[in-house]
């Protein structure tokens, strides 16, 4: 009975532990005292917490069967990818860390829909630290850009490691913003939180946080469907398509002007600017250089594209050695080709890619049919979910890109305690999905 008595409370801090869990190796703060050590510690604490509360939260997952068996054969064909196809040529700790890393994110993020609120607060407050420091950084040197880098704003020191943790703070603020809205219960909060919003999208632009920056858009869009759908499903579906057409017209235009004809300041550091600047460069580092040379690949060698060429041989192929799992990054882990649905179809195929995509947009597409039972917070946290989930087609990696399926998993939740309700009326669930 105490225990019972207890499952709200342990609920929240579930969410609280695993949240840290998920973010402790990409949030910079905790790398300056020591990321793996709170990786390792939160990820023992969030078992022990999810063993505690797991019997509601296995009842839940039997009204989402159909997502955990698209996400079974997923990583089956994941497994056997690897067996058939890349086993010599790969460790074998790369395919254990995808199914261990990836298996214990899915089981936070589902355990976390029981306390989706706390989950927002753990992002607000991260996204609050960083922007005191920056609050801080500006006092000291009269603007947030000035004096030292904006990409080493906390001290490192070390090119190598605090030129790739703008996106990181992109990727904080963007979430952390999308969790105020869902977190304002009232008018004055909503319009602290509306008022942030245009200055995280200018300042995103300003350091060319380009992933968090589209991602954060991406959300905002779909929010914004998201409100006519509630108002009618005929007159959302006709915006969104006119929207599709208009800009595909519209890139269109812009294709036909060659990028070597648009000047541009060789130091401005908006994200337009530096966009610009790595089209008229031919360095092949550049993310649509990788994008062009991963399709020329793929399109090849057309006897590999049902089944794909082996998780893990993308850097093998391109003569960067193999990739290791998450706590042992090798030179082959940094290379990839910076879009999931790209590194899934060279390295999984077809099959890999079809499977992957159903089991990626069937929490929106479900969502949308209960979306007006939805409360503000669980609004938030699918549209981080989209965030997430644009974010990593323009940035991800499919073996480290582990955030995604969290929020995947953790708007499942949320869609599984909609069910559980829906099917049991009178008997109340042991802890709100409102907490």
């Amino acid at each position: 009975m105490q225990v019972r008595y207890n499952a709200p409370t342990i609920a929240r801090w579930t969410s609280v532990t695993v949240t840290v869990a998920v973010l402790a190796k990409t949030f910079v703060p905790f790398y300056l005292i020591g990321s793996t050590a709170i990786f390792a510690a939160s990820v023992v604490a969030g078992l022990v917490l999810v063993a505690l509360i797991w019997p509601p939260i296995f009842v839940g997952a039997r009204y989402v069967r159909g997502a955990l068996i698209v996400a079974a054969l997923f990583y089956a064909v994941v497994v056997v990818s690897f067996l058939v196809y890349s086993r010599a040529a790969v460790p074998a700790t790369h395919l254990l860390g995808i199914l261990i890393i990836h298996g214990l994110v899915l089981i936070f993020g589902f355990s976390a829909a029981r306390a989706p609120k706390m989950v927002l607060l753990v992002l607000l407050g991260m996204a609050t630290i960083y922007v005191a420091v920056l609050a801080l950084h500006a006092l000291r040197f009269g603007g947030v850009t000035t004096g030292i880098n904006v990409d080493d704003i906390f001290g490192i020191g070390v090119p190598a490691i605090y030129i790739t943790f703008h996106q990181n703070i992109g990727f904080v603020l963007g979430v952390g913003i999308l969790a105020a809205l869902g977190l304002a219960s009232n008018r004055i909060t909503q319009t602290l939180a509306m008022s942030a919003l245009p200055i995280v999208l200018l300042f995103l632009f300003h350091i060319a946080a380009r992933t968090a920056l589209v991602a954060l858009a991406s959300s905002l869009v779909f929010l914004s469907f998201t409100t006519l759908w509630a108002y009618s499903r005929k007159v959302a579906l006709l915006t969104a398509a006119a929207v599709v057409v208009a800009a595909t017209i519209v890139l269109g235009m812009l294709s036909q002007h060659a990028p070597n004809q648009i000047a541009v300041d060789a130091t401005a550091p908006d994200a337009v600017s530096r966009t610009i600047r790595e089209l008229q460069d031919s360095n092949p580092g550049f993310r649509l250089p990788i994008w062009k040379q991963t399709w020329h690949r793929i399109v090849s060698e057309p006897n590999r594209l049902l089944f794909g060429r082996g998780i893990g041989m993308y850097p093998v192929d391109a003569g960067f050695g193999s990739p290791d799992w998450l706590l042992h990054p090798t030179e082959g882990s940094k290379h990839y080709p910076h879009n999931m649905g790209l590194e899934l179809l060279y390295e999984a195929g077809i099959v890999g890619l079809l499977l992957f995509s159903t089991l990626t947009l069937w929490p929106i597409i479900t969502s949308l049919r209960r979306w007006s039972a939805f409360s503000p917070a669980e609004r938030s946290v699918v549209a981080i979910y989209v965030f997430s989930l644009v974010s990593s087609e323009i940035s991800g990696a499919f073996a480290y890109t582990y955030v995604l399926q969290f929020f995947l998993a953790l708007t499942v939740g949320i869609i599984a305690l909609k069910r559980t309700a829906e099917a049991t009326p009178h008997r109340p669930i042991v802890a709100s999905s409102h907490t």
